[in-house]
């Protein structure tokens, strides 16, 4: 017979130390905090279950591909300005093309071991939304049962945290406690999609209220990301209404 398994922030466990005024950390110190904390905590915390291996293998892939990237880049950069390195920067750049194709077809051997395929289409089919994308939400979308929009976009990292004080109204932040590269790949998303005749007038419509670029952009991102978990979790096809589009992001 198994144990049931709860994983404890230690982010938020060291805060907590800090709140109830506790200055040293020792080992007995830590283990009477933890006790105290889950004695007022205890109701609130999740059963923690292990992620799939499919999905560890994707996520591993997914960031080995963003730092081969990466890498390619700097040595462009690096490289580009001295003519005597410009065969051997264009034997590295093949090797590196030949590295990420190699990745791809990883991505898509496991994604169809996975049974995500059909997911990974449903994603595609939103405006902005390329292959690497709609793998990592496919991805993300495995990793457990979320109850609704909300709990994915936040596991996600894109929920925003309010920091507000009587009558003050602080400003909003993302929480970006979720997956970093999951993150910047729906940015991209939304950096193609606000250029499309689906979500460029919804995209347009936040510039209008005086909102940066940047703020627009992560209004539209959350907003694919809805999208995307709405058709993987009904299992529904996109249908593009561009009447609801302009409508404002929740």
């Amino acid at each position: 017979m198994g144990h049931r398994v709860y994983v404890v922030d230690a982010y938020r466990l060291s805060h907590y130390r800090e709140s109830i005024g506790q200055r040293a950390k020792t080992d007995p110190c830590d283990a009477r905090l933890l006790a105290r904390y889950l004695s007022s905590e205890q109701e609130r915390l999740r059963l923690w279950s292990p992620p799939p291996q499919a999905y560890k293998v994707l996520k591993s892939l997914l960031h080995r591909r963003a730092e081969l990237i990466n890498v390619r880049v700097g040595i462009t950069l690096s490289w580009s300005s001295e003519p005597l390195l410009k065969d051997e920067l264009a034997r590295q750049l093949k090797s590196f093309k030949q590295a990420e194709q190699a990745i791809q077809k990883l991505l898509h051997k496991v994604s169809k071991e996975a049974g995500i395929t059909e997911n990974i289409k449903r994603c595609k089919a939103i405006e902005g939304i390329g292959e690497l994308t709609a793998v990592g939400l496919a991805t993300a979308f495995m990793r457990g049962h979320f109850a609704n929009g909300d709990a994915f976009i936040a596991f996600l990292g894109m929920d925003l945290r309010a920091k507000d004080s009587g009558k003050k109204n602080g400003p909003r932040h993302l929480s970006k406690k979720g997956d970093t590269e999951l993150r910047r790949l729906a940015h991209n998303a939304a950096m193609a999609a606000c250029r499309s005749a689906t979500w460029k007038p919804y995209y347009e419509s936040y510039l209008a209220r005086g909102l940066a670029k940047t703020q627009a952009l992560v209004i539209l991102a959350r907003k694919l990301c809805r999208v995307a978990f709405a058709l993987m979790k009904n299992q529904s096809e996109y249908q593009p209404n561009l009447r609801l589009q302009g409508s404002p992001a929740t």
